[in-house]
């Protein structure tokens, strides 16, 4: 009788930490920052905390989208790896172009989850990460981009929820380990302020990833299923080094 105790309390405490584990997931894609005309590239996507190992990280259902100026959203085909998804497409024009990546709404007791992550790709050399926002629930927009003396970057974002200013909130700043490595390590969090603003600081020779949530309660979000209570929106941006 113990030893069944035993085992039923290891199990439940097992499925809630594998359960709040899970809910700390978020979804980002990782194209290059810049790419040459016409020349075909692919495009890493994943659903993971981004400091978990590459081999351990999981799989879901997301829609991948490609947005280009003066076009409507291009859906792009994914294709499963092991621990993520690949996309691969080709550019036609010199502009900037932005990434958009979906999660299907995933229900976690009485909350409703709903995923987003953004990335900037430029064909040609020129340009950088800063963009007019793209109008999706929740998210991360860099505002604007100046280089230091020392090399460094002075980033501004804002963080918008159906296009208004999210004021107190937090930002998680992961940075890759190496110019190179998939992992990420998280170096901070940073308040936003009344605008829904915040300013960091960046090495151009690493690689990130920005996340951030915002609580609604469900009946001001449309959609949601039956007897959700709040929808939790949770969004990216990702920072390609240079």
């Amino acid at each position: 009788m113990n030893r069944w105790i035993l085992t039923t309390g290891m199990t439940i405490c097992s499925f809630f930490f594998l359960a709040t584990v899970a809910l700390a997931h978020c979804i980002w894609s990782e194209p290059p920052a810049h790419v040459d005309l016409n020349q075909p590239f692919t495009i890493k996507a994943f659903y993971a905390d981004p400091d978990d190992p590459t081999e351990e990280r999981d799989k879901t259902d997301l829609s991948f989208y490609l947005l280009s100026p003066g076009k409507n959203l291009q859906e792009l085909e994914l294709t499963e790896q092991s621990t993520y998804y690949t996309a691969r497409t080709e550019l036609n024009e010199p502009v900037q172009h932005i990434f958009i990546l979906e999660r299907v709404p995933n229900r976690y007791r009485l909350q409703e989850i709903r995923d987003f992550g953004k990335s900037v790709t430029w064909v040609g050399s020129s340009g950088d990460i800063v963009h007019d926002p793209v109008g999706i629930a929740l998210e991360i927009a860099a505002v604007s981009l100046q280089e230091q003396n020392d090399g460094q970057l002075d980033l501004t974002i804002q963080v918008l929820y159906d296009g208004n200013p999210v004021s107190e909130g937090e930002v998680e700043i992961f940075k890759s380990i190496t110019p190179e490595n998939a992992l990420y390590e998280e170096i901070d969090e940073i308040d936003l302020d009344d605008s829904g603003k915040a300013r960091l600081v960046l090495d151009p020779a690493y690689r990130y990833v920005l996340e951030t949530d915002h609580h609604v309660p469900a009946g001001d979000v449309e959609g949601t299923g039956f007897a959700i209570r709040e929808v939790r929106f949770r969004s990216t941006l990702y920072i390609p080094s240079r």
